[in-house]
């Protein structure tokens, strides 16, 4: 064999090694990345949220790319388009932020919670609970929503809300349920005393841009199997047993 046939096959050897390996990894570098904005605090009701939306992803051969950021900033980025999409968001969330696109399906149920230093002021019937003072975690939407006629003192953090909780500066806090647990939790809180029943549930959406529209339906369908398969549900139920956390009873 010449020296320059034995090149010409070393070299075609390349060419179809180089196209074979260009088809193995095609389907992963075509995988389309998107930027989802998330709370940057510690968050199972998140972390629940974020498990859905990696799975639905998976199932729609999108890839996630979550970004811890303030809550405020958050949703703003992905209103403007510097984010993709925002991780879990309630309905009334469109109002404020009209280039946002919910996928239908909810990706988690969020459970409002009412916590005092008092156990007499958390067992209070609900029409007494609502002429205390509460305090709130700014920015959250849904607590916003479900405190409408209440006296709100606002707060930085879930945990900032638990300090002045207990230092008396205002007689109740509401909060998401399991985000409030894990900080009793990590803070090693006593005296902190729970509504049995939850105060409301509803549900949280996932949010894109408006210029991946056309990516909701495809979403949305893998959401829908996901429910079907009883596999979101499993999500959440394993977090909470994770936590070692029992579920608040209905509304009452």
């Amino acid at each position: 064999m010449t020296v320059s046939s034995s090149l010409a096959r070393r070299t075609l050897c390349r060419v179809i090694g180089g196209a074979g390996l260009a088809w193995a990894v095609g389907p992963v570098a075509a995988q389309q990345v998107l930027q989802i904005g998330r709370v940057e605090f510690p968050s199972p009701l998140s972390d629940i949220a974020e498990g859905v939306v990696q799975e639905a992803f998976k199932r729609s051969g999108l890839q996630p790319e979550f970004k811890r950021l303030p809550l405020s900033r958050s949703v703003a980025m992905a209103n403007e388009g510097s984010l993709d999409g925002e991780l879990m968001r309630i309905s009334d969330a469109v109002k404020n932020f009209p280039d946002l696109v919910p996928v239908p399906t909810p990706v988690v149920m969020a459970d409002v919670a009412i916590y005092s230093m008092d156990e007499k002021v958390a067992k209070l019937p609900r029409a007494e609970q609502r002429k205390r003072k509460v305090g709130l975690t700014r920015g959250t939407l849904m607590l916003l929503k479900h405190s409408q006629g209440m006296e709100i003192v606002d707060t930085q953090s879930i945990s900032t809300a638990f300090e002045m909780l207990t230092n008396g500066r205002f007689d109740m806090t509401m909060m998401i349920f399991l985000d409030a647990e894990l900080e009793i939790a990590r803070r090693g809180l006593r005296g902190a005393h729970r509504r049995p029943h939850y105060w409301a549930s509803e549900p949280l959406y996932f949010y894109l841009n408006k210029k991946h529209a056309a990516l909701v339906p495809k979403i949305n369908a893998a959401m829908l199997a996901m429910q079907k398969e009883g596999l979101v549900q499993k999500i959440y139920r394993d977090k909470l047993t994770e936590l070692g956390i029992t579920p608040l009873l209905p509304a009452d």
